[in-house]
């Protein structure tokens, strides 16, 4: 017989699968159109005029300094921007929906009700969503590591694991940032705009503070710059920036679990 956390994990999981299954194949499509564009880009020499007028700083900004080169094609189509933000926003609707869509109707009012504390039921919930996340991440990094191998890019597996897991860390961070809002009791709206406001943020200071002296400092502050300032498709884990991922995460959902313990639960 199932224990009642479990069945409530099942039922995170479950509630989320069309869902899933429908980020997951976005997501996997994507990377497989990205990487099976490459030869006929590469054959067509239009890369090598790809960041013509732009400036350097603005081309490192959108990710297509070195675009031409299998390593920055990759970064530049999929990992500089695109990836982070999808699966961010990935993140931040699942949390939203699971914790503060369902309080807000009533549906988390039968969970409750089980031997399982208040606070159980929230983290459960919340690794419902970073059950989903890793395994979106690893169909991804599959589905990009095997297009890599087929197509014979000069891209190193390692690399393209470690990107992959930096973005999924990063997406992680953001659904912990909506998961406090909501432990705070904001609701599902205030903690979907603030998760995603701190995402777009975040990524305006990783891109485009370095872009300005006086505001360079700023991008040291972003998880885009933990995550991927130090080009973990080319260089590895960065694990200095993983230890800020994960502390911060740790962080921000024991506040958000400490809060919704001690506050009353909305009703329908």
């Amino acid at each position: 017989m199932s224990s009642p956390s479990s069945e409530i994990f099942r039922r995170g999981v479950q509630i989320q699968k069309r869902t899933l299954v429908a980020w997951s194949a976005a997501l996997v499509l994507l990377a497989l159109s990205v990487v099976g564009a490459w030869p006929s880009m590469e054959s067509s020499g239009a890369l090598e005029d790809f960041s013509t007028g732009l400036s350097p700083e603005l081309a490192s900004a959108l990710g297509v300094d070195q675009i031409a080169s299998a390593t920055g094609y990759l970064k530049g189509n999929l990992y500089a921007v695109l990836l982070p933000l999808l699966l961010g926003l990935m993140a931040v609707t699942a949390t939203t929906a699971l914790t503060g869509g369902d309080e807000e109707a009533g549906r988390l009012e039968l969970l409750l009700a089980l031997p399982v504390a208040r606070r159980q039921v929230f983290l459960i919930r919340f690794l419902c969503v970073t059950f989903g996340l890793a395994l979106t991440s690893v169909l991804v990094w599959l589905a990009v590591y095997g297009s890599v191998v087929s197509f014979d890019m000069d891209v190193s597996g390692g690399g393209v694991a470690a990107v992959t897991l930096t973005v999924a860390l990063l997406a992680v961070l953001h659904a912990g940032i909506a998961y406090a809002v909501v432990g705070f009791g904001l609701g599902r709206g205030p903690a979907l705009g603030v998760a995603a406001g701190v995402l777009v943020v975040g990524y305006l200071l990783h891109g485009i503070a370095p872009m300005s002296d006086a505001l360079e400092p700023l991008a040291n502050i972003s998880p885009w710059e933990w995550a991927l300032g130090s080009d973990p498709l080319l260089n590895g884990v960065p694990w200095g920036g993983v230890a800020l991922l994960v502390a911060v995460s740790v962080v921000v959902v024991a506040a958000g679990t400490y809060a919704v313990d001690r506050r009353d639960i909305k009703n329908a």
